[in-house]
């Protein structure tokens, strides 16, 4: 069985006012269908750059990442990352934050009323239809996240 996502001998490279750091170096990870894994690190090891590899939000300097037969090289529909800090656009509802990803997302592909449902549906797959016309400064951090989560 061929892997569901494989990363090959990853390496990452930053320059720096000091000189290149090397963030990663070799990293190989094949997960299957169906695995669960956790990335645990001390601060600073590279896990995070890993995942924004993965979720092609940076392009390794070394190796590369296959993810269902394609090679990763830029974000796609398919993947999402979820931050630490939820980073809700303050000034926008819940639904609003979730629809500016969507719109990004799917511009092309759905009508606008396919986004309204889109946006919807996955607000409600997190419990929080109850509470997308309310701003972040409304809503507790747990929500926060769930939108977040949604909006992904």
């Amino acid at each position: 069985m061929k892997a569901l996502l494989e990363l090959s001998n990853v390496g990452m490279k930053f320059d720096t006012p000091k000189g290149q750091f090397e963030a990663l170096k070799d990293v190989n990870l094949k997960i299957d269908s169906g695995e669960f894994v956790s990335l645990i690190g001390h601060s600073g090891c590279g896990k995070s750059t890993v995942l924004n590899i993965v979720a092609g939000l940076l392009q390794a300097t070394d190796g590369g990442v296959i993810l269902d037969k394609h090679e990763v090289t830029e974000p796609g529909p398919e993947r999402a990352v979820v931050f630490q800090n939820h980073s809700l656009l303050p000034w926008l509802t819940a639904f609003e934050n979730v629809e500016l990803a969507v719109k990004q997302v799917f511009k092309k592909t759905k009508s606008k009323a396919e986004i309204r449902d889109w946006v919807e549906h996955n607000l409600e797959l997190v419990h929080m239809a109850h509470a997308m016309h309310k701003k972040p400064d409304e809503i507790s951090g747990g929500m926060k996240q769930r939108v977040g989560i949604a909006r992904a």
